[in-house]
């Protein structure tokens, strides 16, 4: 668990520099869109990891770390425990955002949590599907592979409304708090951390038996 942590700080100072580029992002996402902050939550861990990615690879960073006494489980794990704080961020970042249109005055009604919890949540299914490609891939490929996932993240926030407007019972949830269909709950639940765990368990298979 100590080598993760170090794996895990080793991403936050690939990524560093783009940090920075989130608070002028966000300022001017407040100031014309602050509507729709709640999609913002995705934003920024999606970029985050990407660049991530993207600096592993053109650093030949894989290549130095298996060569480390860590096993290879070790560095997937990592990658994955790493959606924790990326997500974190975000969020963060854009109850920052929703403070700073609220004094502005861009914004006057009460924070949508249900919603931007929701949103922020979609974050590490997005990146179940987009590791284990990663994975795969490698440095070939993974441009075009990095475009289509930004312009899903982009789609999403129509995505979340269509949602709404399909399934009554998510929009009364996204509302109230209350939600009718507990069998149903605990199913997405289970089938969420099933994606999860399986997208992790492609990327090892997939990283194990790769020749770096």
């Amino acid at each position: 668990m100590y080598s993760s942590l170090h794996l895990i700080r080793k991403d936050f100072m690939l990524t560093r520099k783009f940090l920075l580029l989130m608070v002028p992002y966000y300022l001017l996402m407040g100031y014309l869109n602050a509507e729709a902050y709640t999609v913002f939550s995705l934003f920024p861990a999606l970029l985050l990891l990407i660049n991530s990615c993207t600096i592993d690879m053109q650093h030949h960073n894989q290549k130095f770390l298996v060569t480390l006494p860590v096993p290879r489980q070790r560095l997937i794990l990592a990658k994955y425990l790493m959606l924790i704080p990326f997500s974190l961020f975000s969020l963060i970042c854009t109850l920052v955002l929703y403070v700073f249109a609220f004094k502005i005055g861009k914004l006057d009604a009460p924070l949508r949590w249900r919603e931007l919890g929701l949103t922020t949540a979609i974050f590490p299914l997005i990146a179940s599907f987009y590791l284990p490609v990663y994975y795969w891939l490698g440095q070939k490929g993974m441009q075009i592979v990095n475009m289509v996932f930004m312009l899903l993240v982009m789609l999403n926030f129509s995505a979340l409304t269509s949602l709404s407007e399909r399934y009554p019972d998510l929009a009364l949830w996204m509302k109230t708090g209350k939600f009718d269909n507990v069998l149903l709950v605990g199913i997405v639940i289970l089938a969420y951390l099933v994606i999860i765990y399986g997208s992790y368990l492609l990327s090892l298979r997939i990283f194990v038996k790769k020749d770096i």
